[in-house]
């Protein structure tokens, strides 16, 4: 999100790349591949992207070098700028690197009350509902919210972004997939929630490993039946 200068010291707003257009650009392209907008292996418009977002051409010209930095966007020798394309051998790589570092977040995170765990069981409940009423980018994002409210328990900030990073590229994986989503997920994360009730972050931490090996070979054979339709 953009931020402002101090007061007083004269000057536009900046953003957390040093100018407010730039993060404005980066969101939406970075949006917009998440979801779907700006589909994989397709070339970026950086003249349609300005107009849209109502910039010049140069801090469309900067949103696509952070993007590429961030692994969204990858530049061809004098072809210019395309959405990087997804992979069966990426998505095993991020659900590696998940795995490790969300049941490690698991098992650092604070103790829940009474009241957090009831949150996170009404997360459940709704991503249940939302999942039978075929409302996949809300299942995506309670499912994201669910999660996080576990992770930024873990009382550290540097754990905490790498894991973020990874949702990032993760969620493209799991848009293309959802409609293979089945209820087992829900009694996973049930599962996660009962074991950080009675204090368990040990065996909470193993059934989050558990639910995201599943979810990894859910998405595997939903990527693979996507990509060979």
């Amino acid at each position: 999100m953009a931020r402002s200068t101090t007061p007083g010291a004269g000057g536009p707003s900046r953003g957390m790349y040093g100018d407010s257009s730039v993060d404005h650009v980066v969101q939406h392209i970075r949006q917009g591949i998440i979801e779907g907008e700006y589909r994989q292996d397709t070339k970026l418009l950086p003249r349609a992207i300005a107009e849209r977002c109502g910039t010049s051409f140069i801090p469309v010209r900067e949103a696509m070098r952070i993007l590429e930095s961030e692994g969204f966007v990858t530049f061809r020798h004098n072809r210019g700028a395309w959405v990087t394309s997804l992979s069966l051998s990426d998505l095993e790589e991020l659900y590696e690197l998940r795995i490790e570092l969300e049941s490690q977040a698991v098992r650092r995170a604070r103790p829940c009350d009474e009241r957090s765990i009831a949150l996170l069981r009404d997360k459940v409940d709704r991503i249940r509902i939302a999942n039978q009423r075929n409302e996949a980018n809300k299942v995506v994002a309670l499912n994201r919210d669910l999660h996080f409210l576990i992770y930024r328990r873990c009382n550290s900030p540097r754990l905490l972004r790498m894991i973020e990073q990874l949702w990032m590229h993760a969620e493209r994986y799991q848009r293309l997939s959802v409609d293979f989503r089945d209820d087992a997920a829900d009694e996973e994360h049930r599962q996660v929630i009962d074991m950080l009730a009675v204090g368990d972050h040990n065996a909470a931490a193993d059934a989050m490993r558990g639910h995201l090996t599943s979810t990894v070979n859910l998405l595997r054979a939903g990527f693979t039946a996507d990509t060979s339709a």
